[in-house]
């Protein structure tokens, strides 16, 4: 077993559904060290990206140890409640016996607490062996610690246009793993154009892509990206090869404007 690579795949709700397609993607992240993929109910592939990932798996003599898969508690459910029980039927759909980590995927607040409660019980089962939570800020993350719920993972929209510096330091502080998806804003032409990457790029004979990942890996993140290009994801599975220095995440992080591509606000009222 090569060691595992410090990225996600992550099958987002643009992601294909087709089985053929994301069993492609999962061997080829599986060959080249990547061992950690992202699901949620909403992006409709929870079952399908969990029976590539075994099949994969089982393929190149990997066992379930090998390998870690992630899902989500969508606001439709943090609503319906009864949550331990619909987890375990989402288990048998998707044949597996646990899952490595579960999250809130979008924080409501008027269900966090008792949502949160039922994914204590979860872990206390052995269901999952990691509780988390999506889309916080630090004023939500300050307000769950005085009520004593630390999430063991943190999962946020992050990438150089969107820092979250004060975010980053609270998960540093508090032994939180902090998860980035949208690592690469969809190449936003800010990052696209920039002479900045262009020039690391150049300097470490890297994509740009690689650049922008080992950005959130050496300010602490482990960054969730998705493709469905095999030849990308060997690419983006090796950057173990050089690392930024100082100077050089600082002045990635000054491209910082707070720009967002997904408002949290229209997926939880009150936020």
């Amino acid at each position: 077993m090569k060691e595992s690579k410090p990225v996600i795949f992550g099958s987002g709700a643009s992601s294909s559904k087709d089985f053929k397609s994301l069993y492609i993607n999962c061997h080829a992240a599986l060959t080249n060290g990547i061992t950690h993929f992202d699901t949620a109910p909403s992006y409709a592939t929870e079952e399908v990206l969990s029976q590539a990932v075994q099949r994969s798996a089982n393929e190149l003599g990997l066992k379930r140890s090998d390998y870690q898969i992630q899902t989500k508690i969508d606001p439709i459910q943090m609503y319906n409640g009864k949550v331990v029980e619909y987890f375990k039927r989402k288990l048998e759909t998707m044949r597996l016996d646990y899952i490595d980590s579960l999250l809130i995927h979008w924080p409501v607040l008027k269900y966090l607490n008792p949502t949160w409660e039922e994914l204590v019980m979860l872990k206390e089962q052995g269901l999952t062996r990691k509780i988390g939570i999506c889309n916080l800020r630090i004023n939500h993350l300050q307000e769950l610690k005085v009520a004593h719920i630390i999430p063991e993972i943190l999962q946020i929209e992050r990438h150089p246009l969107n820092i979250f510096d004060k975010e980053v330091l609270f998960c540093k502080e508090n032994d939180i793993v902090l998860q980035d998806y949208s690592p690469l804003c969809k190449m936003h032409p800010k990052l696209k154009e920039s002479t900045l990457l262009r020039a690391l790029a150049d300097k470490y004979q890297k994509d740009m892509g690689q650049i922008i990942l080992k950005w959130h890996i050496n300010t602490g993140a482990i960054p969730i990206f998705t493709s469905t290009k095999p030849q990308r994801i060997s690419l983006y599975a090796h950057l173990d090869d050089f690392d930024l220095e100082e100077s050089e995440l600082f002045v990635i992080s000054s491209l910082n404007d707070n720009y967002k591509l997904y408002l949290e606000s229209l997926v939880c009222p009150g936020f």
